[in-house]
């Protein structure tokens, strides 16, 4: 066999391991662009219902909790810290599952279906509890666990959450040093985010807190059943 059937041999190989891949991450765009939605409504139902705290921007926190320490007035640690806590405990679970006992993709949609039925949990505290805290707990778990999740994708140019570096390269990186898709997914992360929050507060105001959480753990359920069943539908191809 030439050496340049060979090099061609590995070429086709290389192309269709690309295409695989890139099919794979146009598959994951709708329910990422999904969960970006829920972080945006969320930021807004703990910005308005839950107090003076972020439970998906984590960065928005850490300034709270510094002008507390300056005695800022009407600043409070406890919702931020508590918040900060409970995003490290949902990311360290997520750390906690070796990449060799479950695939990325799935998951994913596991961390999805347990987000639906912490924002449950957390709605129905705010409705028959009593107090904000556990509600602000159970939803940065949530999000926590978003974070981690879709940081092992490794899908360039979309976080769900962390707008700070997807705006910054949307804006400054040149034309040659990104892809399309990621400039495409970078656009639609940010307007996607914004869209979020602001559904987030029209529903806040006509549903109540309880309400939008509620709607909020029926789109993590959307991401979970698309997740998983395309994986399984996947798998079953593979086998066959």
């Amino acid at each position: 066999m030439s050496g340049g059937t060979i090099e061609r041999g590995r070429a086709t190989r290389l192309f269709a391991a690309t295409r695989e891949l890139v099919g794979q991450d146009d598959r994951l765009l709708p329910p990422l662009l999904v969960l970006t939605l829920l972080s945006g409504v969320v930021d807004a139902v703990s910005l308005l219902g839950l107090g003076h705290v972020f439970v998906a921007n984590m960065t928005g926190n850490l300034v709270l909790v510094g002008l507390s320490l300056a005695a800022s007035p009407e600043s409070s640690a406890t919702g931020p810290v508590v918040a900060l806590g409970g995003f490290i405990a949902g990311a360290l679970l997520v750390r906690a599952v070796a990449p060799r006992h479950v695939d990325h993709r799935s998951l994913l949609g596991v961390c999805a279906a347990l987000e639906a039925v912490l924002f449950v949990a957390a709605a129905l505290n705010w409705s028959y509890g009593d107090g904000k805290t556990l509600p602000i707990l159970l939803c940065a778990v949530a999000l926590g666990m978003q974070n981690a999740a879709v940081r092992r994708l490794g899908l360039e140019g979309l976080t769900t959450t962390v707008m700070t570096s997807t705006l910054t390269g949307l804006v400054a990186d040149r034309a040659e040093e990104r892809t399309a898709s990621t400039s495409r997914r970078q656009t639609l992360s940010v307007l996607i985010l914004v869209a979020g929050a602001a559904l987030g507060a029209v529903a806040v105001r006509s549903a109540g807190t309880p309400g939008t959480l509620a709607a909020v753990a029926v789109l993590a359920v959307v991401v979970a059943v698309t997740v998983l069943v395309r994986e399984s539908g996947t798998r079953s191809g593979a086998r066959a």
